[in-house]
């Protein structure tokens, strides 16, 4: 942002919201879960097995790691000043479209791909997580009857 003057203020980013979410409508399925990774009908989504959901999670927070190691550089992207104080210097460093405008188009961008790699993490957390749930639920009910699992 600029003041009055035309100095920049702060870093605005954009506001991410949940609607921009691309993993929001869909759902991962364990196939090695008890349920054999049925889906309900109608469910969008992906269904995989546990080795392939560790292997793209592990994947997922790899490239999350990247994209956040890129906050602090790109931030220096959108603070940049003028060489000399004249219209065309300023106009090309803070005027609109110029310099400091495209770092912080570049930070929001990095922060909605961190937001889509931290919902699907999320998503492939849950899910084999799922697996390991419906295991206790299994054994908590076995417990319960005095069986053994």
């Amino acid at each position: 942002m600029a003041d009055d003057a035309g100095q920049t203020t702060g870093v605005v980013v954009g506001k991410i919201d949940t609607a921009g979410d691309i993993f929001a409508k869909f759902n991962f399925w364990n196939t090695d879960s008890p349920a054999g990774g049925s889906t309900p009908a109608g469910g969008q989504g992906f269904s995989m097995s546990a080795d392939e959901m560790h292997a793209m999670l592990t994947k997922a927070k790899a490239t999350r790691q990247l994209i956040q190691a890129q906050f602090l550089p790109a931030e220096r992207l959108s603070q940049g000043v003028p060489p000399a104080n004249e219209p065309a210097s300023n106009g090309a460093v803070l005027g609109q479209n110029g310099v400091n405008d495209t770092g912080r188009y570049y930070q929001g961008h990095l922060h909605i791909q961190n937001q889509h790699y931290s919902s699907l993490i999320q998503k492939l957390e849950s899910a084999l997580g799922e697996t390991v749930e419906a295991d206790d639920q299994a054994a908590d009910a076995a417990n319960k009857t005095g069986g053994v699992l």
